[in-house]
């Protein structure tokens, strides 16, 4: 990935069964970039570029670098000049200005920059023979002043290098080659970054393509702590081991070595148009945990083709058949540049839609429109509400976060409706938050709808359930919790499943309810055909019982048993397009859901309240412990509507915990991890 800044890289009761979550159960989400999600509207003053793609941005201070096939540029005003300035030039992001000492003659492409840790250095890849009237044959190192070739670094690449990256003391280079220094190095190889001497013990070929028209690398990453680098191309072969089109490469001793990492996802084939390689983006997160690929393709379901998608790297998930976190599709359209963040996964392209799983243009309900760029949550890659719109053309195909900005390369003139011909600069200044998920922790208080419309709420701590005090209704507040079918409550905000098969969202800090929003109809879901209530999600509709745990909702719907998840933006409040089986056990009875901690609390058709232990992606089914069967509560949970859960004071106890609660307050009872007895009430209630 050659678009980075410069970063320091140096349910049956007993029944004993395991049933996976799709769904991570905890998501890093750790970027190298400002806080928050950039504002949609691009600065004014940045240089313009008439002509070309942009193919790479690096950036080191205030001072910007950009390649690709460009040959004229122009500061922002109109009526200034153009500059004849062919495939790379620099720019001060604080000024706009264009830089006239760095000039440098290329007469090629330039696919590939890095930069060295002090910045005075600038290594260049791409198609070119010759920089300044000196031969550099597709690999050259500049310096970042003037633009001078530096003599001492002296490399050579046999065919065009597509992506660069710097790890210590390496400079790792991959591309269409199959010689470096006049040494066989299939397509990837690394030199010393300092000579530009071939690393004789670092060699990895990529080999055996896909269509059979020859092998190449196509996008590169490097993790920012150097144990990892991903790899992506037309090849189904890396370092001698099966590898269809992406390969994960430990770096950790300095060397390098295909990872036991693997996965069958790239196997199927897109269009015939694409038989080489559809993976068109790589970046890792700045944790160095996961990463994301962007991919074109057309679509076809089933596949990766035109998506984004999420892998984590060793120790989270390694071995053959790795799967993604998650999947976000275009539904036909292809994503290229895509760039990891804390809070939000920038995907550019051309694509008109995201969060749509299936058919083609536009028929699969959920999808929302997003035209050439869109954010996703990191969690569960579910569309944010950042939506500048740019037009559309052949994509983004550069894109650079750092501390203060988004920088988006493509070929076409218009970002946000207004004109910045190719180059778009755009502020954390003005932007939005999206913080991760509210962890939900014990204690906290249950909220119960009944069915004579009155909201029940209990403290629990997870040893004392109850009393139990009405705190709203009909005749309290207004408020009819018959219509609610479920809810759950996150960073302030009630998300609901209520009446005219809709959801909604309203505030409430756990006193009082604001103007509800009907979510369903106001974030523009758009499908051709409308297969759905107001072309939301299939089955949002029908949705049974819902809870909500780190980015994910698991639910039940319609007349299926089964439990389900999707993600779910906090955000923007979309729902995920994707449906995934989350168990195939029968849920039939349960009558509301809500995530506490590592535990899953159901309502359930025998009048129970029972709950089941989360273990990573697991619902462990044979936990299944039973927390009230109405004796303490008075509450006949068979005839529950919403089930929700808010944060309370105190010390909570989890049933992990080995803590001695204290004795539980008048008109309580306590409930121990597998404990069906009442404990004697403290003196101080007698």
């Amino acid at each position: 990935m050659n678009r980075i800044n410069v970063r320091a890289i140096g349910a049956v009761v007993g029944a004993a069964l395991l049933v996976a979550f799709v769904a991570p159960a905890t998501v890093p989400s750790v970027g190298a970039a400002g806080t928050g999600v950039v504002d949609d509207f691009p600065l004014a003053n940045q240089p313009r570029i008439m002509d070309g793609r942009v193919y790479a941005i690096v950036s080191s201070g205030t001072s910007v670098y950009v390649g690709g096939t460009f040959t004229t540029i122009r500061p922002a005003s109109s009526s200034a000049a153009q500059i004849p300035q062919a495939y790379l030039f620099k720019f001060d992001v604080s000024t706009g200005v264009i830089d006239p000492t760095f000039r440098p003659v290329v007469d090629g492409e330039v696919e590939g920059l890095a930069l060295t840790p002090d910045g005075a250095g600038l290594y260049v890849g791409g198609a070119f023979a010759s920089i300044n009237a000196t031969t550099r044959t597709r690999l050259a190192r500049l310096s970042t002043v003037d633009g001078a070739v530096d003599t001492s670094f002296t490399a050579t690449a046999a065919d065009r290098v597509k992506d660069l990256a710097l790890r210590g003391n390496d400079l790792i280079v991959g591309g269409y080659f199959r010689k470096l220094n006049g040494v066989t190095r299939e397509r990837l190889g690394a030199l010393d970054a300092a000579t530009g001497a071939l690393r004789t013990a670092w060699n990895i070929p990529l080999t055996e393509s896909r269509d059979g028209l020859g092998a190449f690398l196509q996008e590169l990453d490097v993790s920012p702590d150097g144990e990892w680098m991903v790899v992506g191309g037309n090849f189904k072969s890396a370092g001698g081991l099966v590898r269809q089109q992406i390969a994960v490469v430990d770096l950790g001793d300095g060397t390098a070595s295909v990872a036991n990492w693997s996965t069958n996802r790239f196997v199927p084939q897109c269009s015939s148009s694409f038989k080489s390689t559809y993976i068109r983006g790589i970046d890792i997160a700045a944790d160095s945990s996961w990463f994301v690929v962007n991919t074109t393709g057309a679509h076809f379901n089933g596949t990766l083709c035109d998506s984004a998608s999420r892998w984590e790297l060793p120790p989270t998930k390694g071995g053959p058949d790795v799967q993604p976190t998650w999947v976000t599709w275009t539904g036909t359209d292809t994503h290229w540049a895509v760039e990891v963040t804390g809070e939000a996964v920038y995907v550019g392209g051309h694509q008109r839609w995201e969060n749509g799983p299936e058919t083609w243009d536009g028929k699969s309900p959920g999808r929302v429109s997003r035209p050439g760029i869109a954010a996703l949550d990191p969690t569960n890659g579910v569309p944010l509400s950042w939506n500048p719109g740019r037009d559309r053309g052949r994509g983004v195909e550069a894109l650079l976060a750092t501390d203060s900005y988004l920088f988006v390369g493509s070929d076409t003139t218009l970002f946000a409706g207004v004109n910045r011909q190719r180059l778009a600069v755009l502020p954390y200044a003005g932007g939005i938050q999206n913080p991760p998920p509210e962890a939900v922790e014990l204690p906290v208080t249950l909220r119960v709808g009944m069915p004579d419309g009155t909201l029940r709420s209990l403290p629990y701590d997870g040893a004392v359930l109850g009393p139990s005090t009405t705190t709203s209704g009909p005749a309290i507040d207004g408020e009819n919790w018959t219509t609610v079918r479920d809810a759950f409550v996150q960073r302030g905000q009630l998300t609901y499943f209520g009446s005219d098969f809709a959801y909604f969202r309203r505030a409430y800090d756990g006193v009082t309810f604001g103007p509800p929003t009907n979510l369903s109809t106001a974030l523009g879901y758009i499908a051709t055909n409308s297969p759905t209530q107001y072309n939301q999600p299939y089955n949002v509709s029908t949705v049974r019982d819902a809870g909500f745990s780190n980015g994910w909702m698991y639910y039940t719907h319609g007349s299926d048993s089964r439990l389900w998840s999707r993600g779910y933006s906090i955000e923007s409040g979309i729902i995920g397009g994707q449906e995934m089986v989350a168990s195939q056990a029968d849920w039939s009875g349960s009558r509301g859901l809500e995530v506490v901690g590592e535990w899953l609390y159901a309502a359930w058709s025998d009048g129970r309240l029972y709950r089941y232990h989360l273990d990573g992606r697991e619902v462990e089914l044979g936990t299944r412990t039973m927390i009230d069967d109405g004796s303490l509560t008075g509450i006949n949970w068979s005839q529950v509507g919403a089930f929700f859960v808010t944060p309370a004071g105190g010390v909570g106890y989890p049933p992990e915990t080995s803590v001695t609660p204290p004795p539980p307050p008048c008109g309580g009872r306590r409930r121990g991890p597998r404990s069906t007895s009442r404990v004697p009430r403290s003196p101080a209630c007698r």
